[in-house]
C-alpha cells in the first residue's frame, strides 16, 4: 500500500544554516536558523516520489541498512550506476543498475555475499524509480 505524504500537513522543524562539524564544535547561536520542510528539501520531484523501508543486507556497502527509509523518484531517468527500486518477478528489490556489454540488465547488490542478478527474458522486471535519499533513525 502506498501512502501519500500530504505536504500541507507537514510541520517544519528548525534548520541551522551552517554545517555540523563532527570534530570540534563551533559556536552556533539559536537565531542563526530557519525552518526546514522535509518534503521540499528531500523531494526534488514530489508528485513522482514515494518511499519504502529497506529490508535485508544486500545493500550495506552502499550504506543502506534494514529499517532505512528510502526516498524514490519514479520520474527520474535511470542509468547504470544508480541505485534503483525494481519490481522483479513479483517482489520489490533495491539494487544498483548495470548492463553488460550485450545490453543485458543486471541488478547488482552492494554486499559481496550476494551475486548480481542477471535479468533474463523470462523475468518480469520493471524499474520503479531511483533512490534519491536514505533516512535512518538513530534512536
Amino acid at each position: 500500500m502506498i501512502k501519500k505524504i500530504v505536504e500541507s500537513d507537514e510541520v517544519p522543524i528548525r534548520f541551522f544554516l551552517g554545517g555540523a562539524n563532527c570534530g570540534s564544535a563551533p559556536f552556533v547561536s539559536e537565531d542563526e536558523g530557519t525552518e526546514l520542510h522535509f518534503s521540499k528539501y528531500w523531494l526534488s520531484n514530489p508528485k513522482d516520489s514515494y518511499s519504502v523501508i529497506a529490508t535485508g543486507d544486500s545493500m550495506e556497502s552502499a550504506h543502506i541498512f534494514a529499517g532505512d527509509m528510502l526516498v524514490i523518484d519514479a520520474g527520474m531517468e535511470t542509468r547504470d550506476g544508480l541505485i534503483i527500486v525494481a519490481w522483479l518477478n513479483g517482489e520489490l528489490t533495491v539494487k544498483r543498475l548495470a548492463h553488460d556489454s550485450n545490453g543485458v540488465m543486471m541488478l547488482v547488490p552492494e554486499n559481496s555475499k550476494y551475486a548480481p542478478i542477471i535479468v533474463s527474458e523470462h523475468d518480469e522486471v520493471r524499474v520503479l524509480g531511483v533512490v534519491t535519499s536514505v533516512h535512518r533513525k538513530l534512536l
